[in-house]
């Protein structure tokens, strides 16, 4: 018995013709991957928002007092403003 070739589409869609569900499928294809795009962006931008927020919270663990709460080296460069008025 010869195998019979079917030349029916895939998937059903009532009303639609093989070349509107190609193009059905190419934008669902298209969506789908900029949805799983967006989704590995959200991720990635939670996980660096969870670094700055703990890097935050060791920043403020000891409170702050004033704009000289920050640690501050001062450069070896740069000229002490005492020694120029002296």
């Amino acid at each position: 018995m010869p195998k019979q070739e079917n030349h029916q589409p895939h998937f059903y869609n009532p009303g639609l013709t093989p070349e509107q569900l190609e193009d059905w499928l190419g934008q669902q294809r298209l969506y789908l991957a900029r949805f799983n795009i967006l989704g590995k962006e959200k991720a990635a931008l939670e996980e660096r928002l969870n670094e700055i927020s703990a890097e935050l919270e060791q920043m403020s663990a000891n409170g702050f007092e004033g704009k000289l709460s920050f640690p501050w080296d001062p450069s070896p460069h740069l000229k002490s403003p005492l020694v120029d008025k002296q």
